[in-house]
């Protein structure tokens, strides 16, 4: 039997085909868990400089892809759209997905706000690019997290898994609102893993450096504008390990927090980042 057979797993943002909550997604699926998948968007959102022309020519429906993606798994799955730093819109993701398959075994917190006026220095940054991201990334794990607690404490068991960075521990350049959300984020990991692991729930944060994934497109070409206007400035560079992470790499650590392999690990925040940051 499946390890994650019977289990339901709810994961924020999921639409992009080359993300990577489409491929925690679609590791719980594989791994016998029925799927609950959100964004804010049907296809989700594309982030400064980015095209999609890869999802152009894959035919990428978003949500209905990934929905039938699981589905082609044998595995039950359920699409929502709604905006997770609205209170109103987190508690009717677990409300339709407690209407759907009565439980919720695992959150992955993964939605992120794109790439925008956000990647600047700190004083050029407009405060609705600073709000943008500290809404989605930070109050959306809050209130995602305090909408799913509730039914996890009633059932006395539940693991909560927050997508921080490793810029959550090192101050990032021109990732200001991204920095300060992350800190915040593993902040937060802390606290809930304080509060609730005398009930049976943990709750731990991932930490990805590079990622490729559409974000990381962006980032690229940011960057190449940047050397363009200052040669000096500095870019991503290659990790110990010669590669940066793949999607799937992050899947595999939050498989790993949701397994009873992992019940006595919690408010921890583990790097998947080829050995980049090293604490």
């Amino acid at each position: 039997m499946s390890e994650f057979a019977g289990k339901v797993v709810l994961v924020t943002g999921c639409a992009r085909a080359r993300g990577i909550g489409r491929a925690i997604a679609v590791a719980f699926a594989r791994a016998g868990a029925d799927m609950v998948v959100t964004d804010v968007a049907a296809g989700g959102t594309r982030n400064e400089n980015e095209e999609g022309l890869e999802e152009k020519c894959l035919g990428w429906q978003g949500l209905d892809s990934l929905a039938a993606e699981i589905k082609d798994l044998g595995r039950r799955a359920v699409a929502l759209v709604g905006d997770v730093s609205r209170a109103a819109d987190a508690q009717r993701f677990v409300a339709d997905a407690l209407a759907q398959f009565g439980r919720i075994d695992v959150l992955v917190n993964n939605a992120a706000a794109p790439h925008g006026a956000d990647r600047r220095l700190l004083w050029e940054m407009p405060e609705e690019a600073w709000d943008l991201v500290l809404n989605v990334n930070l109050k959306g794990t809050f209130l995602m997290s305090r909408a799913v607690i509730p039914h996890m404490l009633e059932r006395g068991s539940g693991r909560i898994i927050n997508m921080a960075s490793v810029s959550g521990k090192r101050g990032t350049a021109r990732r200001g609102a991204y920095t300060a959300s992350k800190f915040g984020i593993i902040g937060l990991t802390q606290v809930m893993a304080q509060e609730l692991g005398g009930q049976g729930i943990t709750a731990n944060a991932i930490c990805p450096g590079s990622v490729d994934t559409s974000r990381r497109e962006s980032t690229s070409r940011r960057e190449r504008e940047l050397i363009e206007r200052n040669p000096n400035a500095p870019v991503l560079s290659v990790p110990p390990t010669g590669r940066v992470a793949r999607p799937d790499d992050i899947a595999r650590l939050a498989l790993f927090f949701a397994s009873e392999a992992s019940d006595h690990i919690t408010g921890q925040a583990w790097n998947v980042d080829g050995g980049s940051v090293m604490h």
